[in-house]
């Protein structure tokens, strides 16, 4: 089906429907005057009606179902969205999508980043989120496999909310698979677009899935998605991962004996190149920054600035006020109309009978 001539000038052109409440308001006003009139000619005569209703006007009740109407016709005009008058606005072509790919196996509840690694990672990506402007980002939860936790968006309140709520319960399997993750983060992208597109990996590295580095590669070289890795961890003496059963707070065990959890940055920097991006372990890269938005300001950013180009984007006005001001104000004067006449109807009767 083409597309309507008049649809560019209309933001919203799924509206017609409402055009019809106009009509609708315009035939209950004048059937609800005139089954007063017919009542009124039934109980009396007109002679009679200049001294019963001696002050009723008929065509001013007709005039105040004129402006309701034409009120209510130009709510619906407004709705529809109406546009016209040109100006133009620099548009930047370039723009950036970022997901994140976070850990919530068990081994990120180990508390060697100051807290939890998977707190850390939060409040790191928290940090982000209030520095970033413009661009769209996503989520992945992985452990032994991945989910989509949040699709990529630009509502950064929403994002969050899904973030805060992210945890080992998060992934639909345990164990670390980072080539699960990348997979669902290459997919969450769609198909190529005009902008800079990257993944952003924040684990403790410690993976059993074993093709990891390929899957940076083939997002890298196909897709030209590069791939950035986040250590978070103690790779010297690792921690022990705590965990809690009603409210009983103990550590993991396997086979009797306690399990420590190390940083593996040999691995992530193994992805890291395979991706063409880099690793870097968390931490407060200066006095200002943690490593994530360190990253994100110069290695994302950077690239954004080198390959954005401007140019002139036509726009139409928003004209839909106008139809709104324009109800508002009909509305204001059907409001404070006086629809009596000023001078008695048997007043008029009699002088024509005289």
């Amino acid at each position: 089906m083409s597309e309507s001539p008049i649809a560019p000038y209309l933001a919203n052109s799924g509206a017609w429907p409402w055009l019809s409440v106009a009509a609708l308001v315009c035939a209950v006003m004048i059937y609800a005057i005139s089954v007063r009139r017919r009542a009124l000619a039934i109980f009396a005569s007109m002679r009679v009606q200049g001294f019963l209703v001696p002050f009723v006007s008929w065509p001013r009740q007709y005039f105040r179902v004129a402006l309701v109407t034409l009120a209510a016709l130009a709510v619906s005009l407004a709705l529809l969205g109406p546009r016209w008058g040109v100006y133009y606005e620099e548009a930047r072509m370039k723009q950036l999508d970022l997901m994140i790919c976070l850990d919530v196996s068990r081994s990120m509840l180990a508390e060697d980043a100051g807290m939890s690694r998977l707190n850390r990672a939060k409040d790191d990506i928290n940090r982000l989120l209030d520095r970033m402007a413009g661009a769209s980002i996503g989520l992945v939860a992985f452990a032994g496999k991945a989910q989509l936790v949040c699709p990529l968006t630009d509502d950064y309140e929403f994002y969050r909310l899904e973030l805060e709520d992210v945890g080992p319960h998060s992934a639909p399997l345990g164990g670390t698979n980072i080539s699960e993750a990348l997979i669902a983060a290459r997919r969450s992208f769609g198909p190529p677009a005009a902008r800079e597109r990257a993944i952003v990996l924040i684990t403790d590295g410690e993976d059993q899935g074993g093709t990891a580095t390929d899957e940076a590669h083939a997002a890298f070289n196909d897709q030209n998605i590069r791939v950035f890795a986040i250590g978070i961890g103690d790779d010297r003496d690792g921690a022990f991962i705590p965990i809690e059963n009603d409210g009983m707070r103990s550590l993991l065990s396997y086979q009797g004996e306690p399990v420590r959890t190390k940083l593996n940055p040999e691995k992530l920097h193994a992805i890291a190149r395979a991706g063409g991006g880099e690793y870097q372990p968390s931490g407060q890269v200066t006095s200002r920054e943690r490593t994530l938005e360190w990253i994100y300001r110069n290695r994302l950013l950077p690239s954004l600035k080198e390959n954005e180009s401007e140019q002139q984007s036509e726009r139409l006005y928003d004209r839909a006020h106008w139809f709104a001001i324009a109800a508002l104000a009909l509305l204001l004067i059907e409001m404070f109309m006086d629809d009596r006449r000023s001078t008695p109807l048997e007043t008029e009767i009699g002088g024509s009978l005289t």
